[in-house]
């Protein structure tokens, strides 16, 4: 089992539909693997769905606004962009292309934070 981290910040939604304020925090997520099921595609489809499990749950947020636990998208596809870029497997790389998730490059969020 290997674990990749992952360091972002995600925006959370303060409010009620009417009046939403929005307000960055800061995301921390490590997420872990079996880089040896990253050998087969099959493999490679499977660990790409943990994480996937994964970012969403370190993106779950508390929801005014859907009332409940809502996952924040852009949290998610920043946690798998940067997880699936530092294992740096062309078989997870080839499913996460596939992915809903799937983004070219991090948020402006990361971008901004960043600077």
């Amino acid at each position: 089992m290997k674990r990749v981290s992952s360091i972002l910040f995600a925006l959370s939604l303060i409010g009620g539909a009417a009046h939403a304020d929005t307000q960055y925090s800061e995301v921390t997520a490590q997420l872990k693997y079996d880089s040896t099921m990253l050998q087969t595609e099959n493999g490679a489809a499977k660990v790409l769905r943990d994480l996937e499990t994964q970012a969403e749950r370190a993106c779950r947020k508390v929801s005014l606004v859907s009332v409940g636990l809502a996952v924040d998208e852009v949290c998610a596809q920043d946690v798998l962009f940067q997880a699936v870029d530092k294992i740096g497997n062309s078989n997870l790389n080839d499913q996460y292309a596939a992915s809903h998730y799937y983004v070219k490059t991090t948020s402006e969020r990361i971008q901004l934070a960043a600077r």
